[in-house]
């Protein structure tokens, strides 16, 4: 019995070395410890942009069980993913005969809240790796009008939002050989 405590008094005194300090004190400050990557932000997780999302649909009286498509991508270079949400059905709703409705949510460390509403949309969508006032441009898909030829758009960042509508937005027709991510195919 001497011999287990004293062999369990052993284990504690090694126990209590192991807090003690390193050798890597600043006699002002007290143990010297990791600073904080410069930058660090919290990225909000998928629950919180579907929060979001059912809030927003909410707000704009569309039923609860409408479809979409939505990806994250960070568009300000900030470290936290934007949520761009392209709606879907029911058609009438969110949709008419050149496209759809596309929500763009900026990210905060804990929630999104509403940057711009885009409308109408069509896939396939580019995030390009061009920028304008620091937010990535994205080209959309113009198409279904008669009055208008099927191209693609260039939206770009105007320092508070993006454009509301690609229609009279500049043109590109080589979209497919600019650097960017696809979504909504």
């Amino acid at each position: 019995m001497a011999r287990l405590f004293s062999l369990l008094l052993c284990l504690y005194v090694l126990c209590l070395s192991g807090c003690g300090t390193t050798g890597q004190e600043n006699s002002d400050t007290g143990p010297l410890l990791p600073l904080p990557v410069a930058g660090a932000v919290h990225d909000p997780d998928n629950d919180a942009f579907m929060k979001a999302v059912a809030g927003y649909i909410a707000q704009k009286g569309g039923p609860a069980q409408s479809r979409y498509e939505f990806t994250r991508i960070d568009l300000d270079g900030d470290g936290r993913r934007e949520g761009l949400l392209l709606l879907k059905s029911p058609h009438g709703v969110w949709c008419g005969v050149d496209g759809c409705r596309m929500a763009i949510f900026r990210a905060y460390d804990d929630d999104f809240a509403l940057l711009s509403e885009v409308t109408p949309v069509r896939g396939p969508l580019t995030v390009s790796e061009s920028r304008t006032h620091g937010w990535r441009d994205l080209i959309v898909r113009v198409s279904g009008r008669m009055d208008l030829e099927t191209r693609d758009a260039f939206l770009r960042f105007d320092g508070r939002t993006y454009p509301a509508s690609p229609l009279r937005q500049p043109a590109l027709y080589a979209s497919s050989a600019l650097p960017g991510v696809r979504i909504f195919p």
